[in-house]
């Protein structure tokens, strides 16, 4: 490992996103994922078996504080759970990052602000290729830049819905999705916008997910390696503690 200056471990959208970010820099990166890479195969599409034989769910039992065993639901593969994600990709309200008052108790406010983190939004949505529309949330935070695909046009029912709701005062919104679709040029889209996006993995790559968006572009640079099926079980510090 010390023929390494940064190892990461996952590479889903905190690990793989970092990796695709460092990979330019030429310094040499080493990505760990516990999983392999997720099958593309038919049974992507379908939901008996993704839904009901939890095909891509993880057999492992977790415990609760009780000491309960219970199934938690959790997939590993080469872009961690983003592989089987909805796609909805909201940014945290500014207020969010305070200190907020809820009926269980105190969040305590974030050690950065809104602020500081937005320039990094921005790059994370146009590193995952995000759809939407500036303006029309009306609890929508600042941004620096407009979304780097316009929002997904809506299904004629949802549509329709949505015109009712403004008719009656409200403010419906496109909701911002990581999908790789190019309405306009639809022979070379990805996205094929078929019924199985949420809760599936994506057999076309059509999903904005750190496999495909972070992942993939990283391992193009020879100075990063991806070593799957590796579990890492400790971190090792020297005698200051200081560098792991």
């Amino acid at each position: 490992m010390d023929d390494y200056d940064v190892i990461i471990i996952g590479s889903g959208a905190g690990g793989g996103t970092l990796s695709r970010h460092l990979a330019p820099s030429g310094r040499r990166v080493l990505l760990l994922e516990r999983g392999d890479w997720l099958p593309r195969e038919p049974q992507n599409w379908l939901a008996q078996d993704v839904f009901v034989d939890n095909r891509y769910v993880s057999p492992e039992t977790w415990y609760d504080p009780a000491g309960t065993a219970f199934q938690p639901q959790i997939h590993y593969f080469v872009g961690g759970a983003t592989k089987l994600y909805g796609a909805a990709l909201y940014r945290l309200r500014k207020e969010d990052f305070g200190e907020l008052h809820h009926h269980d108790g105190l969040s305590p406010a974030w050690p950065i602000s809104y602020d500081e983190l937005e320039p990094y939004y921005t790059q994370a949505e146009q590193m995952y290729e995000v759809h939407g529309a500036r303006g029309e949330d009306p609890t929508e935070p600042p941004a620096s830049a407009p979304y780097p695909f316009p929002a997904v046009s809506h299904e004629p029912r949802i549509q329709q819905l949505a015109d009712d709701l403004e008719a009656a005062g409200f403010h419906p919104f496109h909701a911002p999705c990581g999908i790789r679709l190019l309405e306009q040029d639809m022979p070379h889209s990805a996205c094929v916008r078929c019924q199985n996006c949420d809760g599936f993995p994506c057999v076309v790559h059509g999903k904005s997910d750190a496999e495909v968006c972070a992942v993939r572009p990283a391992l193009e640079h020879p100075n990063v390696t991806l070593l799957t099926n590796a579990r890492a079980v400790r971190l090792e510090t020297d005698p200051a503690g200081r560098i792991i």
